[in-house]
């Protein structure tokens, strides 16, 4: 029997760019633009990547899939850059990850107080160094369809280009295929073609295939079809339980704010052994600034093959 442990953790950009979207002038966006320079600040991430971290230690997790995974930069000049970050608070815990597939998504910029603030996400397998699942390829996409998501201001747009990024490997030499994801948020129609059109990339590689990631949809209209299993469901949990979404855009909230299963584990070809949300519980905060490590939880599935 071969044994993977996997995982899926939304990292949170740092800011909640959605105020952006509703601002109706250039000034009031200039403004908006303030607030999220300040939440970056704020919620610091190099203390997070120490929670997360320590997080992925304590699960033993052997492959992850990262969404949100971000690069800010101000006038060209670095501000923070999230992705060797985590790799090294990993390392520091005990954990070492290569990074492996890395899909660039969502870019763009604006201007703030006289300086060109820019940003850049994507998602990214991380493969623990010692673990059990060796690499044999990899590979990203971005979807065909995309969101221009309109702003108050007449034609000012935020066009949100996502993605996924997979890794194909053996387990005791048994093949195995990951692939993680973060689907459209505000568009429906847009997020269901984008899980389609992942969904027929994949097809029926003939060996297990472990889909992650942030969905953006609730279990009811998430649409993953079998022969998948949600490994939260498979693993025994209450379905409308294990709640993912929803900390304060700052992520210094007293009381967990979760209020929303979007995160998940797809399985087939595999048997689920366990599956658990972490990363919201007081003691998964950041010490010592007490924020949450993310706006969202991670799921962390174990499974046999």
């Amino acid at each position: 029997m071969s044994t993977l442990t996997v995982a899926t953790y939304n990292v949170y950009l740092g800011a909640d760019l959605a105020l952006l979207f509703g601002a109706t002038s250039v000034e009031e966006l200039a403004e908006r633009a303030r607030v999220v320079q300040r939440q970056l600040t704020v919620t610091d991430f190099a203390q997070r990547a120490d929670a997360i971290a320590r997080i992925l230690a304590r699960e033993d997790v052997d492959v992850v899939g990262l969404q949100e995974v971000t690069r800010w930069e101000s006038d060209g000049e670095l501000v923070v850059d999230f992705l060797p970050l985590i790799v090294k608070a990993c390392e520091n815990a005990g954990a070492a990850y290569d990074v492996h597939a890395v899909n660039q998504s969502f870019a763009g910029g604006l201007p703030v107080d006289g300086h060109w603030m820019s940003i850049a996400g994507a998602d990214a397998v991380l493969v623990r160094r010692d673990g059990p699942f060796t690499v044999t390829g990899e590979g990203a996409a971005s979807y065909a369809r995309s969101l221009d998501m309109a702003t108050g201001i007449d034609g000012v747009t935020f066009p949100i280009i996502r993605g996924w990024a997979r890794v194909e490997g053996l387990v005791d030499g048994r093949r195995v295929l990951l692939a993680t994801t973060h689907t459209e948020a505000y568009d429906a129609a847009v997020r269901e073609a984008q899980r389609d059109e992942l969904l027929a990339a994949l097809g029926d590689p003939g060996h297990p295939t472990v889909l992650v990631g942030d969905f953006n949809a609730r279990p009811e209209d998430v649409g993953v079809p079998a022969p998948y299993q949600d490994a939260w469901v498979a693993a025994g949990n209450d379905p409308h339980a294990g709640y993912t979404c929803g900390q304060g855009a700052e992520l210094g909230n007293d009381a967990s704010s979760l209020a929303e299963r979007i995160d998940y584990v797809f399985v087939r070809d595999a048997t689920v052994v366990d599956c658990v949300v972490v990363g919201d519980q007081e003691d998964d905060r950041t010490r010592p600034g007490r924020l949450w490590p993310s706006d969202h939880a991670g799921v962390v599935a174990r499974l046999e093959f």
